[in-house]
């Protein structure tokens, strides 16, 4: 848990830690995801097992500058959002993504202030919630 801890939380401010997930909240997303994988649980220590084939589309694709897909085809509304901590997709991989949508019909980028990859977890969550939806209900 300690692994997960620190990889969660890779390029957050020391002093920024605690606020950005308190310790409780993340003992409790780590017992239900930990307890998630049987086989895992019963390693020792405890794992989580997941699926690395996103880790190697990323490596081959984008991180050697070869898209797995092609921005430029999207057509659709798109918001990309991204935590200005995200260490799995940094913002400066977010804009790149961003500046490639030529042909969506509407996009746009928002950064989360203290925020990492995993917002969805954290005290910011809420406006990752807002974004979400003003993005949706919106015309065009």
């Amino acid at each position: 848990m300690g692994d997960a801890r620190q990889r969660w939380l890779s390029g957050v401010p020391e002093d920024r830690r605690d606020a950005l997930v308190p310790p409780a909240w993340f003992d409790a997303w780590a017992s239900a995801t930990f307890a998630s994988d049987a086989v895992g649980a019963t390693q020792e220590p405890p794992v989580i097992r997941a699926p690395n084939g996103n880790i190697a589309d990323s490596m081959t694709y984008w991180c050697s500058g070869r898209p797995l897909y092609d921005p430029g085809r999207i057509r659709s509304p798109t918001l990309v959002v991204v935590g200005a901590w995200d260490a799995d997709t940094p913002v400066a991989m977010a804009e790149q993504v961003f500046r490639e949508l030529g042909a969506a019909s509407r996009r746009r980028m928002v950064v989360i202030g203290d925020a990492t990859h995993t917002v969805l977890l954290e005290r910011n969550r809420m406006q990752l919630f807002r974004e979400t939806q003003l993005f949706l209900e919106e015309q065009g």
